[in-house]
């Protein structure tokens, strides 16, 4: 069983990467910049900053509420950086000016969505999370009907929505690190491949 499970990841992440490495080459028209051991170093030390806050934030997590919600200790500050981590990434920078690109002003409509969405989640949504002592969507809705088939349908949607995103991400890493250390696109992306697994 659970060589059957390693091999269907293994396909996807392949899948994966041949599809950030394909993505890569449309975008490819960079020029070759000097080195810049400045921007280099600013680059490490964000690097190292990160690993080190994810193996302190790892090493304080138990339960379940550890993982999801730090334990209720999260401050609005805190939780502000980390809604405004999740939206400055690589796909979003990416797939909004590409819609912006192909839908005009149109993609103003997509891209007001997010902001329209927090204040219903939060006041409609966030206390009766916390009072069920819920999490997720999923959790909800399989606490209602049946655990196995919600769960299952949950975690394939996920995927195929994260696989996406990921997709975008490696690519906008992946050209990064191509520009920033001079490397070829395809190690370039290994390397990005590497660090988001760790």
């Amino acid at each position: 069983m659970n060589a059957h499970i390693s091999t269907r990841l293994f396909v996807l992440g392949a899948s994966l990467f041949s599809a950030s490495a394909f993505a890569g080459d449309a975008i490819s028209q960079t020029t070759k910049q000097p080195i810049n051991l400045t921007a280099i170093g600013m680059f490490l030390l964000f690097v190292l900053m990160t690993l080190g806050i994810t193996y302190w934030a790892a090493s304080r997590t138990k339960t379940t509420s550890d993982f999801y919600t730090a334990g209720g200790g999260i401050t609005g500050f805190q939780n502000g950086l980390a809604i405004a981590g999740d939206y400055m990434s690589a796909a979003t920078l990416l797939g909004l000016t590409a819609m912006m690109y192909t839908r005009g002003v149109d993609a103003y409509i997509y891209m007001i969505a997010f902001f329209v969405g927090w204040p219903v989640i939060l006041f409609l949504m966030a206390e009766r999370l916390r009072n069920l002592g819920k999490f997720t969507f999923a959790d909800i809705t399989a606490y209602r009907l049946n655990q196995s088939k919600v769960r299952t349908m949950a975690a394939v949607s996920s995927l195929m929505v994260v696989c996406f995103y990921l997709v975008a991400q490696m690519v906008g890493a992946g050209q990064l690190i191509k520009l920033l250390f001079g490397l070829d696109y395809g190690i370039a992306l290994v390397l990005v491949g590497a660090l988001m697994m760790v």
